[in-house]
């Protein structure tokens, strides 16, 4: 480990006359480069994550200046603006074990100073940055300062405008998730008052975020810009979002030290979880609402099952296809009922249609005439429902694990689908081949078990297709997942009618 210099402070340098220097930090998790203009990162690539290629992704991308960057006096003076003097030389440190620290230090003729303290670790998606400002009075500051996250996030998805649609400001207050997404006329400036555990943006599978360590913000504040921009795929709508802190002088007189953890890299919600601050709530899931209660619960199992079975299975699409026949083992008895209570309604279906007819001006005697059809076979309409209910928890809890988080993405599974978590772009995507699968299987297991009536008809057609439409966009990870139940309830269906088959042999 290379250990940090001290700053020297009896230079006759001016500091906003040194020429910029950077030093590029490696990690085990990341690659950050450092310039004193700024004094912090300009960039910071993450080592296990590319962009399909063998381009690492770049969390500060772009013409960037140094993220994150202090504002003081109302936004009159940036850190980006200025100089700094570095307490280590140019050049590249490798921190393999221990950690190395680097300070950055502005000192203005004036008097004051403010000092940037980093702590970088060998195995971390975080560093450590610590904010020294002595001589508020000689360096006209007053009120509070900001902490801002100002370089927004990039696309790193090969379907940017789902990358574009997942990207938001996020923030916790008072143990609440809130999100920072108000845009008018394509403009976002969005402030939210309140004790503030941490902030961050993020896209569809990364984020970046600022927690205060030794006291809270006294708010936060997003800002940014959205418009349709012409892409290679077609034309997306971008988002562009930075978002900052409000750091309050309060009762310091003359200065002030303030420490932060700056998280960056994957939405891992394991990952998320180690640092107890709830920043696992940055990925989203179980904030349905009234809903998301239920759904949270589901969200977690899965996120905790799916990878233990990986660990055995080395294939994710292998692995949700178990899943999908342990689901569907788990809610056979019900499926053996809704079969059951179905097939009865089959045989029963002309007799209805008799009562239609008979009672055709007469809705309310038809309704009555019904209900005492059923109860004298024993049937409840309602029972088909039954296998649904306790899949609907699950099946949106599995859409907010694929759509949120890194667990699927790169996947590959067989043949051409090498990316569970992206589904198709259109009709001529050879990914669309899992969509029209999932359709046909929907309909023949519909065809088969549901009952024959006019209204029936139109439902068997248009809801596969239907669903078709709304999957094709999803993670082929999901599409597999349903594709895999329509297909296991085809196999119920067909134990079912063995079963019954034999009960009629036998009597």
């Amino acid at each position: 480990m290379a250990a940090a210099e001290a700053i020297p402070t009896d230079s006759a340098e001016i500091v906003e006359e040194i020429v910029p220097d950077t030093m590029v930090i490696v990690t085990g998790k990341y690659t950050v480069t450092l310039s004193s203009l700024g004094g912090g990162p300009v960039s910071m690539l993450l080592n296990e994550y590319d962009y399909r290629n063998e381009n690492k992704i770049e969390m500060i991308p772009g013409d960037a200046s140094a993220t994150p960057e202090l504002m003081f006096a109302g936004g009159q003076f940036s850190t980006s603006a200025v100089n700094f003097e570095a307490s280590l030389r140019p050049g590249r440190y490798d921190v393999t074990s221990g950690h190395l620290d680097v300070a950055y230090a502005y000192r203005p003729e004036a008097g004051g100073e403010i000092i940037k303290r980093f702590r970088f670790y060998p195995d971390s998606y975080h560093y450590d940055l610590i904010v020294e400002v002595n001589g508020l009075e000689e360096l006209g500051f007053d009120r509070q300062y900001n902490l801002i996250w100002n370089t927004p996030l990039g696309v790193t998805e090969p379907q940017p405008e789902m990358d574009y649609e997942a990207m938001e400001a996020v923030a916790m207050q008072s143990g609440s998730r809130e999100t920072l997404d108000d845009f008018e006329d394509g403009k976002l400036d969005q402030a939210l008052s309140g004790n503030t555990s941490w902030a961050g943006v993020r896209n569809k599978y990364f984020a970046s975020v600022m927690i205060p360590t030794n006291r809270a913000a006294q708010s936060v504040f997003a800002k940014g810009l959205k418009g349709k921009v012409t892409l290679p795929s077609g034309e997306v709508e971008q988002r562009l979002i930075t978002v900052g802190l409000d750091m309050p002088f309060a009762a310091l007189a003359a200065g002030l030290v303030d420490s932060f953890t700056v998280f960056v890299g994957p939405l891992d919600y394991n990952v998320l979880s180690e640092y107890k601050a709830g920043l696992e709530d940055m990925l989203g899931i179980g904030t349905t609402p009234y809903v998301g209660w239920i759904i949270k619960p589901f969200a977690i199992a899965v996120i905790w099952l799916l990878p233990k079975m990986h660990s055995v299975i080395p294939n994710y699409g292998l692995v949700i296809i178990l899943f999908a026949l342990l689901v569907k083992l788990i809610t056979m008895p019900l499926s053996m009922k809704s079969f059951k209570s179905m097939n009865a309604m089959k045989e029963l279906q002309p007799k209805i249609e008799e009562l239609k007819k008979r009672y055709k001006k007469n809705p309310q005697a038809l309704n009555q005439e019904t209900m005492k059809l059923y109860k004298a076979h024993g049937v409840n309409p309602l029972s088909g429902c039954l296998p649904i209910l306790p899949q609907m928890p699950l099946f949106f809890a599995l859409f907010s694990v694929f759509r949120s988080t890194i667990l699927l993405r790169d996947a590959p599974f067989v043949w051409f689908i090498s990316d569970l978590s992206r589904g198709a772009t259109g009709l001529t995507d050879p990914y669309i081949v899992l969509v029209v699968i999932m359709v046909a299987a929907q309909f023949i297991s519909q065809k088969l078990t549901m009952a024959t009536s006019q209204q029936n008809k139109a439902f068997l057609y248009i809801m596969p297709l239907f669903m078709g439409f709304i999957f094709y966009r999803f993670a082929a990870g999901l599409v597999l997942y349903w594709t895999c139940f329509s297909v296991f309830s085809l196999i119920d269906y067909f134990a079912f009618k063995r079963k019954k088959n034999a009960e009629v042999m036998a009597a």
